[in-house]
C-alpha cells in the first residue's frame, strides 16, 4: 500500500507548516503568557492535526494498493441442443441418461475448477435444458463466443458434446483454430446409415419476374433403397402442379430433379415439395420442404463500365448475375449507349482514369445512381471534381494497403453479426493515399485499418448528390474478398450478398409515401416477427406522435391486433412467434385529417433442416479434439472424461496482483477523524470559556 498525490510530494511539508502556523496563531496569546496547561496543548494538537489533514486533502491524495487475486481454472462445457442429436441417435439415452452423466461430470470438475455450462443450436445460451429442440446447429458460434467471453482468462479445458452435424455458420474446424486451450469432444448421435429418403436441398430464386420460366432444382437423397422408387410432388396450396418419379440406383444415391414454374401473377407464392414415404423409413420429417417465390413486374438494370479489363469487374458481375433482382450489362467506355437514363445503377470501375479522356458528363448528369470503385488507374484529381461527397487530397497517385473494418453503427442495410466477423478478416485493398474529406452526412459501411490501426477513413461509403445516390469503394482488388470468403466457407455467399445489398440500396428508388412498413416476406418458425414503420408529415419530416395500429390475420381469419412502440424517429413492433403458415397484415395511422394505410403479407416457414442430415460426423469432432491436445470419448464414457481433464498439469489456479488506486478523500473514516478532532477541540474551548 502506498500514498501518492497529483502534486509534488514536497508540498506535504507545506501542509505541516500550515497546520502548525495556524494553530500557533490561534493560541498565540496563551503561548505568549506562558500558559502550558495540558488542555491548551491538547487543543493546539487537535487544531494542528485537523488543519494539516484538510490541507493535505487539497493535494488530491490517492491510495495505491496491490491485491492478490486467485482465479480457479475455468472448464467450459458446450452441449449441442439441436433436434438432430435425438433424431440421429438414441433419443431415450440423450433425454434421460445423458443429462445425468453431464451433471455428474460437472460436479466432479467443480471440485477443482469453475465450470461454465452452455448450450448451442439456434443460439448460444447459458445452461442446458436437455430439450434438443433447436431447429438449427451452429457449432462455430460456440467457439466464437467462448473466444470472445473468456479472452485472457484462466481457461483450462473446453468440452463439446455434439453429433458433429452443423447447418449454420462457418466450418467449426476453422472457428476452433482461434482456441488455444485443450478441447475434448463427446460423440453423440449415430454414424450408421439408415433407410431414408431425403429432400436434401431446394434451389430456387426467391425473386422472379412476370412471364419468366422459373427453374426449381431439388436434390433428393435415397439411402438403402436400392432399386426402389418414390414420387416427388410439387404443389401450391391444395393444387398439385407436377409430380416426378425418383428411383434409387444404388445403396446411397442422389438425384437432381428439375421443375419449371410459370411466373404469371405478381406477388408472393408458397410452394410445397413432398416425397411419398417408403416402407422402413427411419424419418419422415425430411420428406417435405417449402419455398417461396416473389414475382415482380420488372428487373432493375445495372451497367458496369470499366477503364480496362480487371478481375474486380468479373467478381462484381458474378455476384450480381446470381441475383434475380438485376439485368447486368458490361459496357466499354469506347462503345457507350445512347443514353444512361435507362439504368438504375451505373458502376464505374477506376473511372475517371489517368489514361483515358472519355467524357463522363453524360453519366454524371444522368438520373442513375453511381458506384465508384477507385484504383491505381483512377485520376484522383478528376474524381475530386465530380462532387461525389468524397475528396482525397493527394499530391501524387500513390497507394497503400487498407484492411476493412465493418462499421457496427451502419444503418442503410443490415449486415449479419457472423458475416461481419468474416468480413473484418478480408484481405486489404489498394487504396489511394491522401487526406480523406467526406460529406458529414455520408454513411460508412467499412472503415480502413492501416497497419493494425483502425481509422475513421472510409473504405466503403454512401452519400447523396441531390436525389442521386452515390456509393464509393475506395480501393481495388475486391476480387480477393470473394476468394477469401470461399476459403473460409467453401462458398461466396457473404461477398455476393454484400455486393447485392449495395446494389439494391443504390438502385432502388426512394419511397415517397408518408407511411412505410418495413418487414421481411419470410420468417422461419423459430424467428420472432419484427417490423419497423416510418411516418412523415407533409414536409417529409419523421414524426412519432400518432399511434400506428396493425392487425395480422392468419389463413383462418383469426386476427392479432398490435400497436407499434415509438422510438426517436421511427416505430418498432416485435409481434413474437407465429405458427407455420401464411399471414396478411393491415396497418393504419392518422396524421391530422389524413388516414394512411398499408397492407402486405408474410409467411412463416417450417424448419426441417435438422432432418436433412442424420448421420453423425464424429470424424469432425475427433479432428478438432486432436488438433487441440484433447481427445474424443463416446457418450457412455463421459465419467472417464473428468478424470482425464483433472489430471492435466494446466488445470490449476493462478494468482495475480492487481493494483488499485482510490481517492483518499472518499474514505469515510477520514471524515469521521476530522470531525472528531474538530469536535474535541470545540468541546475543550467551550469548557475553558474560549
Amino acid at each position: 500500500m502506498g500514498l501518492v498525490t497529483e502534486y509534488p510530494i514536497g508540498l506535504i511539508i507545506l501542509c505541516f507548516l500550515l497546520g502548525g502556523g495556524y494553530s500557533y496563531w490561534l493560541y498565540f496569546q496563551d503561548i505568549k503568557r506562558g500558559v502550558r496547561s495540558k488542555v491548551m496543548i491538547s487543543m493546539f494538537v487537535f487544531r494542528f492535526l485537523s488543519v494539516t489533514i484538510i490541507s493535505f486533502l487539497l493535494l488530491s491524495p490517492l491510495i495505491r494498493r496491490s491485491e492478490k487475486i486467485i482465479e480457479k481454472p475455468i472448464i467450459i462445457v458446450g452441449i449441442d441442443n439441436s433436434a438432430s442429436v435425438i433424431q440421429s441417435g438414441d433419443s431415450a439415452f440423450c433425454k434421460r441418461e445423458f443429462p445425468l452423466k453431464i451433471n455428474k461430470m460437472v460436479a466432479d470438475l467443480s471440485k477443482k475448477g469453475d465450470v461454465k455450462v452452455y448450450s448451442f443450436g439456434d443460439n448460444f445460451v447459458s445452461g442446458f435444458n436437455a430439450e434438443f429442440s433447436d431447429k438449427r446447429t451452429d457449432i462455430s458460434s460456440f467457439f466464437n463466443e467462448i473466444n470472445t467471453r473468456f479472452a485472457n482468462r484462466n481457461v483450462a479445458a473446453i468440452v463439446i458434446a455434439s453429433d458433429g452435424i452443423y447447418n449454420q455458420g462457418s466450418d467449426p474446424w476453422y472457428a476452433a483454430r482461434q482456441i488455444q486451450v485443450p478441447v475434448y469432444s463427446i460423440a453423440l448421435g449415430d454414424t450408421n446409415l439408415k433407410k431414408d429418403i431425403i429432400i436434401k436441398k431446394v434451389i430456387a430464386n426467391r425473386i422472379a419476374y412476370k412471364d419468366d420460366r422459373v427453374p426449381v432444382e431439388v436434390i433428393v437423397e435415397m439411402n438403402k433403397f436400392d432399386g426402389e422408387k418414390a414420387k416427388l410432388i410439387l404443389s401450391k396450396g391444395d393444387n398439385v402442379i407436377e409430380s416426378k418419379e425418383v428411383r434409387a440406383t444404388s445403396t446411397q444415391s442422389q438425384q437432381r430433379i428439375t421443375f419449371w414454374l410459370d411466373a404469371k401473377q405478381t406477388g408472393i407464392s408458397r410452394y410445397k415439395l413432398q416425397l411419398t414415404p417408403l416402407d422402413g423409413e427411419a424419418n419422415m420429417e425430411n420428406n417435405r420442404s417449402e419455398f417461396l417465390i416473389e414475382v415482380l413486374d420488372a428487373r432493375q438494370k445495372i451497367a458496369v463500365i470499366y477503364n480496362a479489363p480487371h478481375p474486380d469487374v468479373t467478381v462484381i458481375e458474378k455476384a450480381l448475375e446470381g441475383s434475380s433482382h438485376f439485368e447486368i450489362e458490361i459496357v466499354s467506355p469506347d462503345m457507350p449507349p445512347k443514353t444512361f437514363d435507362n439504368y438504375d445503377l451505373i458502376i464505374l470501375n477506376q473511372l475517371p482514369s489517368i489514361n483515358s479522356v472519355k467524357d463522363l458528363n453524360p453519366i454524371i448528369k444522368s438520373r442513375s445512381s453511381l458506384l465508384f470503385i477507385l484504383g491505381s488507374q483512377t485520376d484522383v484529381n478528376a474524381f475530386n471534381s465530380l462532387q461525389t461527397g468524397l475528396v482525397i487530397n493527394t499530391s501524387k497517385n500513390s497507394f497503400y494497403e487498407a484492411e476493412p473494418v465493418v462499421n457496427k453503427d451502419f444503418s442503410l442495410f443490415t449486415v449479419a453479426k457472423q458475416d461481419q466477423m468474416i468480413m473484418d478478416d478480408f484481405p486489404p485493398l489498394q487504396s489511394p493515399f491522401g487526406a480523406y474529406q467526406l460529406n458529414p452526412l455520408a454513411d460508412v459501411l467499412m472503415f480502413q485499418q492501416i497497419a493494425n490501426i483502425s481509422t475513421r477513413t472510409p473504405l466503403i461509403m454512401f452519400t447523396r448528390s441531390g436525389e442521386k445516390k452515390i456509393g464509393i469503394i475506395a480501393g481495388e482488388n475486391i476480387w480477393r474478398w470473394r476468394i477469401a470468403n470461399y476459403i473460409v466457407q467453401s462458398n461466396h455467399d457473404i461477398f455476393d450478398i454484400m455486393i447485392d445489398k449495395i446494389a439494391i440500396y443504390l438502385a432502388n428508388k426512394d419511397d415517397k409515401s408518408f407511411f412505410r412498413i418495413h418487414v421481411k416476406t419470410k420468417f422461419s418458425e423459430n424467428e420472432s416477427v419484427e417490423m419497423e414503420a416510418e411516418v412523415f408529415n407533409p414536409s417529409y419530416q419523421r414524426i412519432t406522435d400518432p399511434d400506428v395500429n396493425i392487425t395480422i390475420t392468419d389463413s383462418e381469419n383469426k386476427s392479432y391486433p398490435f400497436i407499434f412502440s415509438k422510438g426517436a424517429s421511427s416505430y418498432y413492433l416485435k409481434a413474437g412467434h407465429f405458427p407455420v403458415g401464411a399471414y396478411k397484415f393491415a396497418a393504419r395511422v392518422n396524421v391530422g385529417k389524413e388516414i394512411y394505410q398499408k397492407t402486405g403479407e408474410f409467411f412463416i416457414s417450417e424448419i426441417n433442416i435438422e432432418s436433412a442430415t442424420l448421420v453423425a460426423d464424429h470424424q469432425a469432432l475427433s479432428r478438432i479434439a486432436s488438433a487441440h491436445d484433447g481427445e474424443m470419448v463416446g457418450s457412455r464414457d463421459i465419467a472417464k472424461l473428468a478424470e482425464k481433464i483433472l489430471a492435466r498439469q494446466n488445470v490449476r489456479s493462478i494468482s495475480s496482483y492487481q493494483t488499485k488506486i482510490s481517492d483518499l478523500i472518499s474514505a469515510p473514516w477520514l471524515f469521521l477523524l476530522i470531525m472528531a478532532l474538530l469536535t474535541a477541540e470545540w468541546a475543550l474551548r467551550k469548557r475553558e470559556g474560549k
